[in-house]
């Protein structure tokens, strides 16, 4: 019997393609993942207001947090803004509203004026996003 490298047993073989077939599915989805993700934002003035009263009233800070242009707030941001509006919020409406040429979406309490919040909107290759700078005009005036 000639001399060489020693033989693999069929078990190791089999768990070579196994490993390698796991990898390549788990490399597909992520690609896959990364493909079809939504851009950041949303493609009209209503879809954003739509989102942010959507995200706002399901509490959640991940669909918040993709609204907005990703170098004017932190990572955490909109998972603080939630946090902040109380564990029993009232009900949030949100609209689009247009004021010294600049357009903005202002958040506000369904029942009364205890809570408002406004977002300048900008626009990023053709997807409107939040601004997070606070606006330096009071927006939540009627």
């Amino acid at each position: 019997m000639p001399e060489g490298r020693p033989q693999r047993s069929n078990k190791s073989r089999l768990a070579l393609v196994a490993l390698l077939t796991g990898l390549g599915a788990w490399l597909g989805v992520v690609c896959y993942s990364i493909a079809t993700e939504d851009p950041p934002g949303a493609p009209s003035l209503t879809a954003l207001a739509g989102r942010v009263e959507k995200a706002a009233a399901g509490r959640d800070a991940d669909a918040l947090q993709t609204l907005f242009d990703e170098d004017t707030v932190s990572d955490g941001y909109a998972a603080g803004f939630l946090g902040r509006l109380g564990e029993h919020p009232p009900p949030l409406r949100a609209r689009v509203g247009h004021r010294g040429g600049h357009d903005f979406v202002l958040l506000r309490s369904a029942r009364d004026d205890s809570l408002c919040t406004a977002w300048h909107v900008t626009e990023r290759d053709g997807r409107r996003l939040l601004d997070g700078v606070p606006p330096a005009e009071d927006l939540c005036a009627r």
